[in-house]
């Protein structure tokens, strides 16, 4: 997927994509980015921030 996105964190837009959830009757599906920069992970729509991530499996390195 490919949506033009920013990391909500450092702006940048190296951004790997996952699905969470089961896409919509018109294709659309929610998705959570990870930042390839910083390492920020978060939720397309809500901007939300995860250290952890139990619907994609994304765990902060320690």
């Amino acid at each position: 997927m490919d949506c033009g996105c920013r990391c909500i964190n450092c702006k940048s837009t190296r951004l790997k994509t996952d699905a969470v959830g089961e896409p919509e009757e018109d294709g659309y599906y929610d998705m959570h980015h990870t930042c390839a920069e910083c390492n920020t992970h978060f939720d397309h729509l809500e901007g939300t921030t995860f250290e952890r991530c139990s619907m994609c499996g994304f765990r902060r390195p320690q």
